[in-house]
């Protein structure tokens, strides 16, 4: 080990924050290595650099000369946490796959899907409030995400452009999870 490394150790350990951005670009080629080798959807580089200098600062804080060298601990800690968050966003994944049903298992089961009549009929408060906030385009929008209308019908008869049609929907969907969730 470098006497550098070690003078950037101690201090990161004293809470140096600046030693453990030095520290941290020191290794940065390691990082790079370790992190090339796994990729999560929702973490960008960013997310990734910021990880890796929180394990650099974890791991500046219990190393200790006698159990080896730094770059060891650090590679080890680094791998490990990547390997841990690809293992909890695979469960995730998974978790959503086992939690579901195919509609032949359901239909087989006598759940039936709800007739058009029962679909026209007010679920509650909440779903005529949700009908009542949409403009007469989202109303148009809504019967075209539910079917009740073709887009060409809309397109062609109601004189309405495709792409405000497009957004109309889009505006639509936002509103309908909102009140969802």
């Amino acid at each position: 080990m470098h006497a550098k490394e070690k003078r950037l150790i101690k201090q990161v350990k004293k809470g140096d924050d600046a030693a453990l951005e030095e520290l941290f670009a020191l290794y940065q080629p390691l990082v790079n290595k370790v992190l090339k080798g796994y990729y999560l959807r929702h973490y960008d580089q960013k997310d990734w650099q910021q990880e890796a200098m929180i394990i650099c600062y974890e791991a500046a804080m219990v190393y200790s000369e006698r159990k080896g060298n730094f770059a060891g601990l650090y590679k080890a800690k680094l791998t490990n946490h990547a390997r841990t968050l690809v293992r909890y966003h695979t469960a995730l994944r998974r978790r959503t796959y086992n939690n579901s049903i195919s509609l032949e298992r359901i239909n087989l089961q006598g759940i039936n899907e709800p007739k058009r009549s029962e679909l026209a009929i007010p679920i509650n408060d909440t779903y005529n409030n949700f009908v009542k906030s949409l403009s007469r385009l989202e109303l148009i929008a809504l019967l075209t995400i539910l079917g009740e209308m073709s887009v060409e019908y809309v397109i062609d008869q109601l004189n309405i452009g495709a792409t405000q049609l497009l957004r109309a929907r889009s505006r639509t969907i936002q509103k309908m999870r909102n009140v969802l969730f």
